[in-house]
């Protein structure tokens, strides 16, 4: 989203070796999106107005050819979506690539399933108090969602994709002592969620209902009272192979600066919950590992 121009949005595509714009795709108004499995479609959740800035409103899923960036088709979506900054889990795919999984927020919160082999809306899914989707691997429709009360619904879906199950996990966090930022991290059915304090919980969304597997404190006594603390939209990313986290901190923390950009970055060890290197934040805000592991990709912000 360009708050400039926030009904008139780019997708833009780069490389990510040399930084060379390679292409760009129109996200319409406050457009948000994902990518399939196998990176062969962009699947974008937007909005047009009848007059550009006015006007009937139209909202819409687009699928994009991922190597072409040449349009595909589209299903028009009931005009409910959530016109939001670009967040992970706002879109999201279904294990077996079949439902896409949209956002909306009227400002009541409800997910849109979206056939993609017919081609249209399957349902409406009511989910008050939470947001967003993370979708499950291990089952071919499932998807959890992170709630107000510390909890995380799963829903699943049967073949239709119609709402089957919901069930609530544990509670898992305490809004008001310490947030978890929305931006998980994923490794299959492993999310890995930060708090606003700095710590990182391991939950397990391969099951009926999501269960916490591990939490690490990664701010020692001294460094709390320094005021450091993660910042950012994309906050952090877990590697690939598991065993590290790369954090984006800054210091003077305090309740409200969880977007602040990084004054370092920090490396975690997983499993110890030990800061095993720093590097210069550069002032970033947005994290990402590529597929291999082996590059570390920064948002300037």
């Amino acid at each position: 989203m360009a708050i400039a121009h926030i009904a008139d949005g780019r997708l833009r595509v780069f490389d990510a070796r040399s930084g060379r714009l390679l292409g760009m795709i129109n996200t319409g108004f406050a457009g948000n999106f994902a990518v399939s499995a196998d990176s062969a479609d962009i699947y974008i959740a937007t909005t047009y107005l009848s007059r550009g800035g006015r006007g009937e409103r139209t909202d819409v899923l687009e699928v994009w050819d991922a190597q072409t960036l040449a349009f595909k088709h589209e299903v028009v979506l009931p005009p409910r979506r959530a016109q939001t900054l670009n967040y992970r889990g706002l879109v999201s795919v279904s294990a077996n690539g079949r439902f896409v999984w949209v956002q909306n927020a009227t400002p009541a919160s409800s997910i849109t399933v979206v056939d993609l082999a017919e081609q249209k809306v399957a349902t409406e899914i009511q989910t008050p108090g939470c947001w967003g989707t993370l979708p499950a691997a291990a089952h071919p429709a499932r998807f959890g969602m992170l709630c107000s009360d510390g909890r995380i619904t799963t829903v699943t879906l049967n073949d239709q994709g119609q709402e089957a199950d919901r069930q609530l996990s544990d509670v898992l966090f305490d809004a008001d002592r310490d947030a978890w930022f929305h931006s998980a991290e994923r490794i299959g059915d492993r999310y890995f969620f930060l708090s606003f304090l700095g710590r990182i919980t391991e939950v397990d969304l391969s099951g009926p209902s999501a269960r916490q597997v591990a939490q690490q404190g990664f701010v020692s006594a001294q460094q709390a009272r320094q005021g450091w603390r993660p910042g950012g939209y994309q906050a952090f990313a877990v590697h690939p192979g598991g065993r590290w986290a790369v954090v984006a901190m800054h210091d003077q923390g305090r309740e409200g600066s969880h977007k602040l950009p990084a004054k370092q970055l920090w490396t975690v060890d997983l499993t110890s919950g030990r800061r095993v290197a720093t590097a210069p934040g550069q002032g970033t805000a947005s994290l990402t590992f590529s597929r291999n592991g082996q590059r570390l990709q920064a948002l300037d912000g």
